[in-house]
């Protein structure tokens, strides 16, 4: 019997958010369907999703269940919790702090559960310790990129200034600088702490791990999966030998959805423009959503509006008369019909819109996003803001030039193509095969050894 064919035990781990844990949630309805088991252990909000799957939930402790620290909430919309300072915040609490826990309680589930391989999202850092540890007393260790790749490279400045890469002489030099003045002084602290967490959960790194701590994860999993393609990505011609681009993994189609009154406008010949600050950043509606109303009020063009979670109804009375305002409208559904979207940035409601062959207008400061927008910069797909409160002048000139010049929407069905010609799901799964007859044969040899 091949590997492929095996029944498979797999433990998926992911951070508390709907970004890094849906394509996770898509894989272990995959992996199900394929005869295998699976163990998802995250947050207890995610349990309903987890079983429906077919998997068995296992939740987070609640001394670092970071949920309620992750979706929005009016602390993390002040100014102060962005930029740098929320960066370090979040790195602090969210991701790097949890690892003893998250490390000690992973444990227990490999104690109870044998598993021939791990899956993580590219910020979950509690399997960290295992994998900077002996390589043949762990099970084969995967990572999704859930987020724009963030390892430091020689053509690009570090992740987080969102500037534009460069091969030239100059350019290196500025990212060499940049990359060491990060890693060195503005992030030292975090190399310190991420160094005090990994050695606390045992990892034997107190006098240091390989590199900088945001390099770690390609460099110590067996297989780094990027979820986009490489015409969404900057090139690297350092870029690690375990990183594979695998495509996005889409949201699955609208199983059921209420048409609103208005829908048959989306055909009625004048242009649709899509605004949304996603599902994570949109506590503050008037940062984007609200004002990108505003902008296109007097314009001949139909406005769709989604809140992301908030209650639209108490938004509604005074909204221009192009506007449609709704909570959630399924970008499967949606997307077909828009010729410009605006957003904040998210990952994967960016991709969306790319599969699409919808161009971008993109105005984020928060998490990953700004990160995001760079890339639609560089693949030409839109326009970004540089900017996560734009003014309503900003926007309406931006949409306008992204609906009056054609090279971004070309840009846009370039990788509409690109990303129809992948198989993310497919490809994670071969590798996965792949990684765990690989990791046989690891435990074979170590066998033989004692």
């Amino acid at each position: 019997m091949d590997a492929v064919s095996l029944t498979r035990r797999f433990v998926l781990c992911t951070t508390p958010a709907q970004g890094h844990t849906a394509p996770l949630l898509a894989l272990a309805g995959r992996l199900i369907g394929e005869g295998h088991d699976v163990v998802f252990f995250t947050t207890e909000h995610y349990r309903d999703r987890v079983e429906a799957t077919g998997a068995r939930f296992v939740p987070f402790a609640a001394a670092y269940d970071a949920h309620d620290l992750m979706v929005a909430n009016p602390e993390r919309e002040s100014s102060s919790k962005r930029g740098v300072r929320g960066v370090k915040d979040d790195l602090r609490r969210i991701f790097i702090g949890p690892i003893p826990g998250q490390h000690r309680d992973l444990r227990a589930i490999l104690e109870g559960f044998p598993a021939d391989c791990i899956v993580v999202d590219s910020m979950f850092f509690g399997a960290l310790p295992l994998a900077l540890g002996p390589r043949p007393a762990r099970p084969a260790l995967a990572c999704i990129g859930a987020m724009p790749y963030a390892s430091n490279s020689r053509d690009t400045a570090p992740f987080g200034v969102a500037f534009q890469p460069g091969t030239g002489p100059l350019r290196q030099a500025r990212n060499a600088a940049m990359n060491w003045a990060t890693k060195h002084l503005v992030l030292s602290d975090i190399q310190r702490f991420a160094r005090h967490r990994l050695a606390e959960a045992g990892s034997g790194v107190s006098a240091g791990f390989p590199g900088y701590f945001i390099d770690l994860q390609p460099k110590v999993t067996d297989a780094f999966m990027q979820e986009t393609v490489a015409g969404f990505e900057y090139p690297r011609s350092d870029l690690a030998p375990t990183v594979r681009f695998v495509g996005p993994i889409l949201s699955p189609p609208a199983q059921s959805f209420d048409e609103p009154p208005w829908w048959p406008e989306l055909d009625g010949g004048r242009p649709v423009v899509h605004v949304t600050q996603g599902t994570l950043d949109n506590a503050d509606l008037g940062r984007l959503v609200l004002v990108t109303t505003r902008a296109l009020a007097a314009d001949d063009m139909l406005v769709v509006a989604t809140t992301g979670g908030p209650d639209p109804e108490p938004l509604r009375r005074g909204l221009p008369l192009n506007v449609r305002l709704e909570r959630f409208v399924p970008h499967d559904l949606l997307l077909p019909h828009v010729d410009v979207m605006v957003t904040n940035g998210g990952y994967g409601g960016v991709q969306q819109a790319l599969a699409n062959g919808v161009p971008l207008v993109v105005a984020g400061d928060s998490e990953d996003k700004p990160e995001v927008a760079a890339r639609v910069q560089w693949s030409g797909t839109g326009i970004n803001l540089h900017t996560g409160r734009p003014s309503p002048a900003m926007v309406r000139r931006a949409v306008r030039r992204v609906l009056d010049h054609s090279s971004y929407r070309q840009r846009a069905q370039a990788l509409q193509a690109e990303i129809a010609a992948s198989d993310p799901l497919g490809t994670i799964s071969d590798t996965l095969a792949e990684l765990c007859g690989a990791n046989d044969a690891v435990q074979r040899t170590e066998t033989k050894t004692i």
